[in-house]
């Protein structure tokens, strides 16, 4: 019963919804007819009346008349060059003038091979009902040229007794037509006798949509409206007002709108094809059909949930007795994981001591090559008897001493970023760093070739110890890339850049190969034979030029040897001034 019941209520609401989204359809179709009707109507009365006001203004100008009057016909050659010229500025497809008893005296057409010059045109309604009223319109195929047209004609001599002739304007409204045709749209237009005047479709013009009484036909035959086109039926009208157009059965069926035009009766339909709204209906109900499948398998659906469930209750049972069997082995297993990061942690201390003692040795080494420089000096210089010259490198190993001890404060300056930054003469500290080093310069014969600024001290921002590592690391690296080359030499430049100071230090070495120029400030990475170094300098180089925010670069140069580039930030006051070692 409930079935039976949700069945018929399925159908019902099938059966309203299509009814109403066709109604929904159909609503908006005639709307949209009505706006494109006005459209298309005001667009076509304003084509006409572009010339409505044409004929009568020529009709008055004394040179139309006075041809009228005159039998000899001197005026008829002035008449059609002005007829031609009018009709070439405004747009009409001609114009021309016939007497009194309809017979066409001139034309603006009078020089081509369909002139209307000499026709009779009695028998046309605009002919009559200007010489009866004074104005007459007609809509016809031309009987000269075969081309339709709208005619508007005024008469002339109005003010006398009787009109001597009429002037006629033929407008073209093929243009008109072709619009509609691009448009896409089913559009026409018929005469006061539902005969088509005007179409989008050219296969439906001539065609008329209702009967043709006798008298229509006699009156059409008689005005040559038409001349010889039958005139057959356009459709047939269904019982639902809408309108078929073909063969029977296999025509499309349209709704037509319409549109009464105040020109001689006409009136403008639209068709709107009725296909398209049973596809919207039918999509709607194909929408409805939808849901009632999707609550059928709603329905379904939840019954077989009701049937998991179930399911997966029984199963959850069976799962927790597993999970705390799991979790019993989890607990063994995470103590034995806890014993096995406690030793990897001492590991990684143990890892961590050995870096720092290689790094603490190695930055103690410079100091201490130092100071045996200045002790060896001094020595000497006490056997010589020069005390003063040796109280002055005593006094230099002592400041080295403090320099030492400045130095172990500052390598946790390696473990964080930043550090003291001030201003530092690079000049005096690359001086100082030559001073340290000149024994080992002279001991290995190299020629050096300084290139400094010739005018103010380079100031970059950072502190005296780090700056003086670094340039002590990147020479005596050269130095190490010297030993044993014959006329070694080695080149030490400070340049001025836009935001910086650029220290560049090459030498005549053998270089560093290719495979191995991304490597080089990696940590404990050499090229030494083991025992002479540790790896760490261009390491920590590479670390202090980063803390200062500059860029340190390596490369070959192009006849031999490699080049270190160290860009270190331009200090923008200069707050102090070096009086060390100048």
């Amino acid at each position: 019963m409930l079935l039976a019941s949700l069945a018929a209520l399925a159908l019902i609401s099938l059966w309203w919804l299509w009814h109403w989204q066709y109604a929904q359809a159909q609503a908006e179709a005639r709307r949209h007819a009505e706006a494109r009707l006005a459209l298309y109507g005001s667009s076509l009365q304003g084509a006409l009346e572009r010339f409505t006001y044409l004929p009568d203004l020529l009709a008055r100008q004394p040179l139309v008349q006075a041809v009228l009057l005159d039998p000899a016909g001197v005026f008829l050659p002035q008449v059609n060059a002005h007829l031609a010229r009018v009709a070439e500025r405004s747009g009409a497809e001609a114009i021309f003038l016939v007497d009194a008893e309809g017979v066409t005296l001139a034309s603006s057409n009078h020089a081509g091979p369909d002139s209307f010059v000499g026709h009779d045109y009695r028998f046309r309604p605009y002919v009559q009902d200007a010489l009866a009223g004074g104005r007459g319109e007609f809509f016809a195929v031309g009987s000269t040229t075969g081309r339709p047209g709208y005619f508007i004609a005024a008469a002339v001599g109005q003010e006398r007794e009787s009109p001597t002739g009429v002037l006629v304007v033929k407008v073209s409204l093929e243009s008109l037509q072709t619009d509609w045709r691009r448009a896409g749209e089913r559009v026409l237009l018929v005469d006061a006798n539902g005969v088509v005047i005007l179409s989008s479709r050219p296969e439906w013009r001539y065609r008329r949509l209702g009967e043709l009484s006798p008298r229509a036909q006699a009156e059409i035959r008689a005005q040559r409206q038409f001349m010889e086109h039958p005139l057959e039926p356009l459709g047939s009208r269904l019982g639902d007002g809408s309108l078929r157009i073909g063969e029977q059965g296999l025509g499309e069926r349209y709704m037509a709108s319409a549109l009464p035009l105040a020109t001689l009766g006409w009136r403008m339909h639209y068709l709107t094809p009725v296909r398209p709204l049973y596809v919207s209906a039918r999509n709607t109900l194909l929408g409805g059909v939808a849901v009632w499948l999707a609550l059928l398998l709603l329905g379904l659906w939840l019954r077989e949930r009701q049937k998991r469930q179930r399911l997966r209750e029984r199963e959850a049972r069976i799962f927790r007795e597993a999970n705390e069997q799991l979790e019993a082995r989890v607990v063994e297993r995470t103590r034995a994981l806890h014993e096995a990061q406690a030793e990897l942690v001492q590991a990684g201390k143990l890892a961590a001591l050995g870096t720092m003692a290689a790094g603490i040795a190695h930055e103690l080494n410079q100091p201490l090559s130092g100071i045996r420089t200045y002790a060896a000096n001094g020595e000497r210089l006490m056997q010589r008897g020069r005390s003063e010259a040796a109280e002055e490198n005593f006094q230099r190993i002592q400041g080295l001493c403090e320099r030492l001890a400045t130095l172990i404060r500052q390598l946790k300056l390696f473990a964080r970023k930043g550090g003291a930054r001030e201003p530092v003469d690079l000049r005096a500290r690359l001086d100082f760093v030559l001073e340290l080093l000149a024994e080992r310069l002279d001991k290995q014969e190299i020629a050096m070739a300084m290139r400094l600024p010739e005018a103010g001290a380079p100031w970059v921002l950072g502190d005296e110890v780090r700056i003086e590592q670094l340039l002590t690391n990147l020479l005596r690296n050269a130095l190490d890339a010297l030993h044993g080359v014959e006329a070694p030499r080695l080149e030490v430049s400070i340049e001025e850049a836009s935001s910086c100071w650029v220290v560049r230090i090459a030498d005549n070495g053998p270089g560093i190969p290719e495979a191995l120029l991304d490597k080089l400030f990696d940590p404990f990475f050499t090229t030494k034979a083991v025992g002479d170094g540790l790896g760490l300098g261009l390491f920590i180089s590479f670390g202090i030029v980063q803390d200062l925010g500059g860029r340190l670069q390596a490369g070959n140069n192009s006849t031999g040897g490699a080049w270190f580039r160290v860009e270190l930030p331009r200090a923008a006051v200069q707050l102090k001034r070096e009086t060390d070692h100048e």
